[in-house]
């Protein structure tokens, strides 16, 4: 038997059901891994900043492992909920978790780097951690807001990446990354990559349901 052929408008209404669908569930932010991680780097982000910026103490840029030490069994945990949910996922879906996959991989890589780096006598390496949640997350943030056809992923992830560039500028040319502004920049950057789209997403499902 052949395979139905669809015209261009069912193929765009197919096409806007997955976004929509995928919508439906980014907007459920306690199923979403993306925003779980966003989370999780805010509140070590805001934990690192007050303590260096009231003690001075840098054995607490420690607390910076708290992000993998609570973020992967949250996300082993959220991935099984995710799997015991009786919906299909779509291409759109597929598509977003490969996206942040990559993501995840290019994070352990430079993890595994910045330690050789440390062991070899470089601690300033772990610097390019800071690099990459600007830059790669930010790209990240760029595909998923272009998959699902929601500017403030990309408008957000575009913010992250021009932040994560001035800030590699400010390095090279020796200007101080002083926690006051650089930690608060990277704070910013989260929120608009992830926490604010997914609040404006959740905004415009509910006014479509009315």
């Amino acid at each position: 038997m052949e395979d139905k052929k669809l015209t261009p408008k069912e193929s765009m209404e197919l096409i806007a059901s997955m976004i929509q669908a995928s919508k439906q569930r980014v907007a459920m932010s306690d199923l979403r891994i993306p925003t779980m991680w966003a989370t999780i780097s805010i509140l070590t982000a805001v934990a690192v900043w007050v303590l260096i910026t009231t003690t001075h103490n840098p054995w607490f840029n420690f607390i910076w492992f708290a992000i993998p030490v609570i973020g992967l069994p949250a996300n082993i945990l959220l991935s099984a909920k995710d799997r015991n949910k009786n919906y299909k996922k779509t291409f759109i879906d597929i598509v977003i978790d490969g996206i942040w996959k990559a993501v995840g991989y290019i994070a352990i890589g430079a993890t595994i780097g910045c330690f050789i780096a440390q062991l070899c006598g470089y601690p300033s390496a772990w610097l390019a951690m800071f690099y990459y949640a600007f830059i790669i997350v930010g790209f990240g943030a760029v595909a998923m807001g272009l998959l699902l056809r929601e500017n403030s992923y990309v408008f957000g992830g575009i913010f992250s990446i021009f932040s994560g560039f001035a800030v590699i500028i400010c390095n090279l040319c020796q200007i101080p990354l002083l926690y006051s502004w650089s930690v608060s920049l990277y704070i910013v950057c989260f929120l608009l990559m992830f926490i604010v789209p997914t609040f404006i997403i959740t905004h415009k499902l509910k006014r479509e349901n009315r």
